[in-house]
């Protein structure tokens, strides 16, 4: 016989598990006491349940495996339900243990009680709540299984208090089985006879090249076949940006030219993304429910295929075996025509990384940053991106490399930057540099966990774009409702202070002669460092003035 929160603590050593976050709770104390026990395991304490779920996020982005929270009940699950969004959207294995009331208060509405069948249903894929100790092994390793096949994604677990103090004869279970489907002979062949064909064909790559396995194949079937690689939203390490079978990343606010351009191929061949809203440019290239060009799609997740877009042919395959399973096929001489449509496709990003640093008068250009932090940073470092504005200068500018590892939030949502760096440096190998950009109202959603930083003396380099406005809304309203903001407009603290206060090296940049001698200094130093980046209002993006948006939206 063992304490069912035992089970739990072993259960998640058996599936491989060696780091949770949580926010202790009340609801779950019994866990946390079999935690004491399992030293393979690192328990991370966060700041807040939003920071501790994005770093639990960050954690399997990181490592290919499933992240692990634990937040109590009530306005601990609410807390962490912002994390359980973003695996869903990311589509990254996540599981979230919740701490609920005594089984005899189930239903009546008690202290913090939530229902979580119900407030999860929409974003997780899997929901359970545990009320028999005999049936814990079993739901985890159910859990791990969910949250791992097809689409990986969110997988929420409530365990009522009581229960976790009850005796069971039912021990941890080995993990299940988690394999995608391999493509077929006739299928490869197929895509490949479709490429071979076509003059302009290009290939759109996601998350699931996301192994080094995956960005080698990846790059050898474009360099074999000959065809340009688009790497989905927030997915730029997949692929050499400076390769001259580089395309395009689709972010927010492309400019036009980039659908356009790329609605001029007579080919899509998407594998191993989605094709969500933001890589699609609202569902434009390709061109939705019929696209333009034929359209084939290599996923391995049936579901997803087929499901907003007419396609021509689905596979429903691995994605990293199908690029390798290409690989070994001989490719015949590409049609005359290709060598200038990568040439063509080559230049929406090519032209758009040349830079002259501009000056502003009224603070630094933020893309004046990114370009000298990108000469000084090494060829493995991870780059962590919160959302907001100040991203597209990272988007445009920064020179990634599949030996660079990039966390960002594909559900664009605010706050994961300084959480996604302190779980980024975690599991980061000894010197491996790790660069955080956020801005200045990101920063204070969750910059809190700049003390779980401190405490394990992480060495993140934090960037801050403070132009003192909500950049992304501002922008917005100066396009739609010129000359009538309001609530964007932010008083800031000093943040290089704030990160004193808290433990770590506050420096600040602020004018262009700064930019070199405070990188040099930040990234010479040990620990956390924060820069605050006085940033310019009228560079509010890197494709967008702020005067000019005035001007357009008023003329």
């Amino acid at each position: 016989m063992a304490r069912a929160a035992n089970v739990l603590a072993e259960s998640l050593k058996v599936n491989g598990v060696d780091r949770v976050f949580c926010v202790p709770g009340e609801s779950y104390l019994a866990v946390l006491d079999a935690l004491y026990d399992i030293k393979e395991i690192d328990v991370v304490t966060s700041r807040h349940e939003g920071g501790g779920a994005f770093m639990a996020v960050a954690d399997a982005k990181m490592t290919g495996r499933t992240g692990v929270m634990f937040a109590s009940r009530g306005p601990g699950s609410s807390n962490a339900s912002i994390g359980v969004h973003v695996a869903q959207q990311d589509a990254v294995p996540l599981i979230l243990f919740v701490g609920q009331v005594a089984r005899v208060d189930l239903g009546r509405r008690a202290f913090q009680e939530v229902d979580y069948k119900k407030f999860f249903s929409d974003f997780a894929k899997y929901i359970e709540e545990v009320t028999d100790a005999d049936q814990l092994a079993e739901v985890v390793q159910r859990a791990f299984q969910i949250a791992q096949s097809g689409t990986p994604g969110p997988v929420v677990i409530s365990l009522p208090e009581d229960m976790l103090d009850d005796e069971t004869e039912n021990g941890c279970l080995p993990p299940l089985d988690v394999s995608l489907p391999a493509p077929r002979d006739g299928q490869i062949q197929d895509i490949c006879d479709r490429i071979s064909k076509a003059e302009r064909p290009v290939l759109f790559a996601g998350n699931q090249m996301g192994s080094a396995a995956g960005r080698a194949a990846l790059q050898a079937v474009s360099e074999l076949w000959n065809i340009p690689v688009v790497v989905s939203w927030r997915h730029q390490d997949l692929f050499d940006n400076r390769h001259p079978n580089f395309a395009a990343h689709l972010a927010f606010n492309m400019p036009k030219v980039f659908a356009e351009r790329l609605n001029e191929s007579d080919l899509v061949v998407a594998i191993g993304t989605r094709l969500n809203d933001v890589t699609t440019q609202g569902y434009t290239i390709p061109t939705a429910p019929k696209p333009q060009q034929p359209l084939v799609h290599v996923y391995g997740d049936g579901a997803e295929l087929g499901r907003v877009f007419e396609t021509d042919l689905a596979v429903e395959a691995d994605a990293v075996a199908t690029l390798q399973a290409m690989a070994k096929v001989n490719a015949p001489s590409p049609p005359p025509g290709r060598a200038e449509w990568i040439s063509h496709v080559h230049a929406l990003s090519a032209e758009r990384m040349e830079w002259d640093n501009p000056k502003a008068d009224d603070g630094v250009v933020f893309g004046n940053v990114v370009t000298a932090l990108a000469e000084r940073l090494d060829d493995d470092a991870v780059i962590v991106n919160d959302a907001g504005n100040f991203s597209t200068w990272v988007h445009r500018l920064y020179p990634f490399k599949p030996t660079n590892m990039f966390l960002g939030a594909v559900a664009g949502s605010m706050g994961v930057g300084v959480p996604f760096a302190v779980a980024g440096a975690l599991r980061a190998e000894e010197g491996r540099q790790i660069v955080t950009f956020v801005g200045d109202g990101g920063f204070q959603m969750t910059g809190n966990e700049l003390a779980v930083a401190v405490e394990r003396n992480l060495p993140v380099k934090i960037f801050v774009s403070n132009n003192g406005t909500l950049g992304t809304i501002r922008l917005y309203q100066e396009r739609d409702y010129p000359d009538r903001t309001i609530a964007t407009d932010l008083r800031n603290p000093d943040f290089a202070d704030l990160a004193t206060a808290y433990g770590a090296t506050g420096l600040r940049i602020n004018s262009d002669a700064d930019i070199e001698p405070v990188i040099e200094q930040a990234m010479a130093t040990a620990g956390p460092v924060v820069v605050e980046v006085a940033t310019s209002l009228e560079y509010i993006a890197a494709y967008s003035r702020l005067s000019a948006i005035r001007k357009a939206a008023l003329s």
